[in-house]
């Protein structure tokens, strides 16, 4: 099988320098050699790219790639002796299972909490401390003191991270992004975040994680699992100016690596067998602005002079350096991006051994390493790990054999079906030529009249007849109906993820089997995922805290939030962030929600929880019941607001039952004086009308 060459790996052998005897032989070997481990990464990271073209073409290749003789009669081919039909058909099951588990399992972006690890009170008998004795007890109290204070830090610092990290998703679009990355997965094999810091046009700064295809990276071949990698690189493509400008470098010294891209593409072009797509999906073709293609490299085995067949002269020279360090390099420049030649020209710092610029250049500008877990800038979704390789299996590889024949049976069976729509006549030759022009002739109506002269001497039915052709066997659908069930158990695709069912559910029972059954695989990808997006909460605050300042997130936290970043944040180092917090996501926050069974289970806790909090109201414990009805009404899609049951009104308290003011303090307020009752009147005389002054009373009668 012919696959396109993917661009930006070098397409010629490095001419690695036997020697290093000058600083520009140094930085040349650094970069050639990169360059090198580079091209034999690619060679070990062939058969996932195979496999992953051929998974593209069933998602979305267009309908001639199936019968390229190339694919189908070359090595691995299936139709090596039967000429291709006329009407070609491409049964496009992966584009559905993408969709269906992709929709599924990331519908939203999840809600991450971070939570401290908590430090153990441990009681006095455990350190064996006499608490008769006064200084033990004094040393014990402080201790107790010192770790309830460190703890309320830890809370007030956990909730300042998960603030940050639960608005910046929605700033930077991670829905967006993490689908790009779960469908790739989920065709491929592999889908890929890489954290890092963007500033935003207002000149504010954000810690994000962007999707970026898989094309675009290698790993170290040396290892058969993704743990134990030493190094890792990642593609990249941008105008030769910005290139420039970011590395402070002249744009003529890139030129070099334009040309050869240049000419890469123009043999890319020409190896082209498959329609337009090649491994890589197709790739910036530089016709708006001259692009320059460059390799960032995260190492962990130094900055390349202990390398495989490195010169004698130059091993252990930036051991100063350490395993960590960041090198950035382009075909067609003998000298990494990130050091300037005249940094080997400096000083030497004595304690490092090495010029402080060029320390400074090649550290990670993210210090992941930091990370024990995964301690690299990408983070990968990979459903499907394979032992023994370091790349994974895609979702869609098992089922190959059986979509290779559904394309094939189905587009013989259309062309059978195109042949079988003719008609076939014969007619004798002793027939005249006027008969077979009334044959050919247009109808008229739907009608077409043949005349037959009785020179002729002989029966329409002798003249002319009309071949039957044979009817298609039921056994090639009986075979189609079997591979179709085999491609659909292996890719996930069975009738109840469509919501059908071929036989009557019969029990509750039975239909809680096959709900649990048929989200087995669901579940299992949406907790790859879940763990992949906890690696990017860590990742990202791990960023955050080395990357960003108070002014920063002033605007998430605000001024009391960022003082308290000032405080408590910024003087802790990354590995504190790392390992001192636990980044999870909520269960389930990634995925659809079910709706109808988020229904049922309201539904059940009304008629279970329902009596018990309502008994709660009469005592003024209203807010547990109207939680409840927040959520069902919310379920159902319904205005909560006209249910709430308001709470009671305080109890006012009796004037006279309050005590005696305090010594020294002021007086009650007296209130407006009470209403006396009105002592009863004699019999016969008239009741002094109530509230009315003397002056306006009647005078009495003399």
């Amino acid at each position: 099988m012919a696959v396109t060459e993917q661009t930006g790996i070098p397409m010629s052998k490095q001419e690695i320098p036997k020697g290093a005897g000058t600083p520009d032989e140094v930085l040349k070997y650094l970069s050639r050699g990169w360059l090198d481990k580079i091209q034999k990464a690619n060679r070990h990271k062939q058969n996932f790219n195979k496999d992953a073209w051929e998974a593209r073409q069933f998602f979305d290749g267009n309908q001639g790639w199936f019968w390229n003789e190339q694919y189908s009669k070359g090595e691995g081919g299936y139709n090596r002796n039967i000429h291709p039909p006329g009407f070609r058909m491409q049964v496009n099951k992966v584009f559905e299972a993408v969709k269906l588990f992709g929709s599924v399992i990331y519908h939203r972006n999840p809600f991450r909490t971070v939570t401290p690890h908590t430090l153990p009170i441990v009681p006095p008998e455990g350190l064996g401390l006499n608490m008769q004795d006064p200084n033990a007890a004094m040393q014990y109290e402080q201790m107790v003191q010192v770790t309830s204070m460190k703890a309320g830090i830890r809370e007030i610092v956990s909730d300042l991270i998960q603030r940050v990290l639960n608005y910046t998703p929605g700033e930077l679009d991670l829905k967006t992004h993490s689908r790009r990355a779960v469908d790739e997965g989920l065709i491929t094999g592999c889908g890929l975040w890489w954290t890092e810091m963007v500033t935003q046009p207002n000149g504010q700064r954000f810690v994000g994680s962007f999707a970026d295809s898989v094309d675009n990276f290698l790993m170290d071949p040396d290892v058969t699992e993704i743990e134990d990698i030493r190094w890792c690189a990642r593609r990249c493509v941008h105008p030769v100016h910005e290139v420039a400008s970011k590395y402070n470098i002249d744009e003529a010294a890139l030129r070099g690596n334009v040309d050869k891209q240049g000419s890469q593409n123009a043999r890319s072009q020409e190896q082209v067998v498959f329609a337009d797509n090649n491994v890589s999906g197709g790739g910036a073709a530089g016709k708006t602005n001259d692009l320059c293609v460059y390799w960032k490299i995260w190492s962990k085995t130094g900055l390349g002079d202990r390398l495989k067949d490195a010169p004698k002269d130059i091993k252990g020279v930036f051991d100063g350096i350490g395993e960590n360090a960041y090198i950035v390099v382009a075909e067609g420049v003998d000298y990494p991006l990130n050091i300037k030649p005249a940094m080997l020209g400096e000083d030497v710092n004595p304690e490092s051994g090495v010029p402080d610029s060029l320390f400074t250049a090649v550290q990670w500008p993210i210090p992941f390493w930091a990370e024990s877990s995964n301690g690299w800038p990408f983070t990968m979704f990979a459903p499907h790990r394979k032992p023994g390789y370091i790349w994974p299996i895609s979702h869609i590889k098992p089922a190959i054999p059986e979509l290779r024949f559904l394309c094939w049976a189905y587009s013989f069976l259309a062309q059978r079906v195109a042949t079988s729509c003719e008609t076939l006549l014969g007619v004798s030759k002793a027939a005249d030529q006027d008969i077979k022009d009334q044959i050919l002739s247009q109808s008229e109506g739907g009608f077409r009249i043949v005349e037959v002269s009785e020179m002729v001497g002989r029966s329409v039915n002798d003249l002319i007849s009309v071949f039957q052709m044979p009817n298609v066997t039921g056994e090639i659908w009986q075979v189609i109906e079997a591979v179709t069930e085999l491609a659909d158990k292996r890719l996930g695709m069975t009738e109840l993820v469509y919501g059908l069912t071929n036989t009557q559910i019969r029990s509750a029972t039975e239909a809680s089997v096959k709900s649990d059954q048929i989200s087995i695989r669901p579940d299992d990808m949406a907790e790859c995922l879940e763990n992949a997006m906890s690696i990017i909460a860590r990742k990202e605050a791990i960023a955050t805290r080395w990357l960003l300042e108070p002014q920063d997130i002033e605007p998430i936290i605000g001024p009391l939030g960022a003082a308290a970043w000032q405080q408590h944040v910024m003087p802790m180092n990354p590995y504190e962030v790392a390992r001192e917090f636990e980044y999870s996501i909520e269960a389930g926050s990634a995925r659809k929600k079910n709706k109808s069974a988020r229904i049922e289970q309201l539904n059940q806790a009304m008629q279970t929880l329902g009596p018990v909090l309502q008994s709660l109201i009469p005592a003024g414990i209203v807010d547990p019941f109207n939680a409840l009805i927040t959520d069902w009404a919310e379920a159902n899609d319904i205005d909560p607001t006209q249910y709430m049951i308001p709470p009671p009104p305080q109890p006012q308290m009796d004037p006279s039952m309050q005590g005696p003011p305090a010594e020294g303090g002021p007086p009650p307020e007296s209130g407006p004086p009470a209403e006396q009752p009105v002592p009863p009147q004699p019999e016969g005389e008239p009741a002094p009308p109530a509230q009315v002054p003397p002056e306006l009373q009647p005078a009495p009668v003399q």
